[in-house]
């Protein structure tokens, strides 16, 4: 086991370095957020009420989008809302397609887990850390996804059930009356 390093945590801003550094960065390759095969459509984003997304994203397979909240330091009320709000206008705007919100921050508080719980029904997001790890002088960025309560819909298989006389006279008599009725009155034409 001494081959193994130790290396050491920093903060983007320790590095001399800042968010819009770490915008280019992702937006050079989407990839790196460990989300997918993902294209990068735009950023910062100016939106209709104010504000900028710092990232628009995009999956070429299914045309689904992606609406990136970066900060640095640790995840604050104001980033999460935004990070919502800029997830429901793009909703808006483009309806028919999948939207997943998506706040990368350089650390995710338990303030971020309450809310993500009580939205989790309705806003698909995803919390993504992202750290500076220097080993041997040599530093490195590195995402780990924190929450992710996006869950791809199970498809279940169509029961096959037959409906004979004996279960529509068990359940429902007076249907089956009635579509008796409507058979003699066809008869009779």
């Amino acid at each position: 086991m001494s081959d193994i390093l130790t290396v050491k945590s920093l903060s983007i801003r320790e590095c001399g370095l800042d968010e819009y550094w770490l915008r280019d960065r992702i937006y050079d390759d989407p990839t790196i957020l460990g989300l997918g095969d993902l294209q990068a459509v735009m950023k910062e984003k100016t939106q209709a009420h104010g504000g900028r997304l710092d990232l628009l994203l995009k999956n070429p397979d299914d045309d689904g989008m992606f609406e990136v909240e970066l900060q640095l330091g640790a995840s604050d009320e104001s980033h999460i809302i935004r990070t919502i709000e800029y997830w429901d206008r793009e909703k808006r705007k483009w309806p028919n397609r999948s939207h997943t919100a998506v706040l990368v921050a350089e650390l995710i508080t338990t303030r971020f887990f309450n809310v993500v719980h009580l939205l989790s029904r309705a806003v698909p997001i995803v919390g993504i850390q992202v750290t500076v790890i220097e080993c041997d002088g040599k530093k490195g960025l590195h995402f780990t996804t924190i929450i992710d309560t996006f869950e791809e819909p199970e498809e279940e298989e169509p029961i096959q059930q037959t409906y004979d006389v004996k279960h529509w006279v068990e359940n429902y008599t007076g249907a089956l009356e009635c579509a008796k009725w409507y058979v003699d009155c066809l008869a009779k034409l």
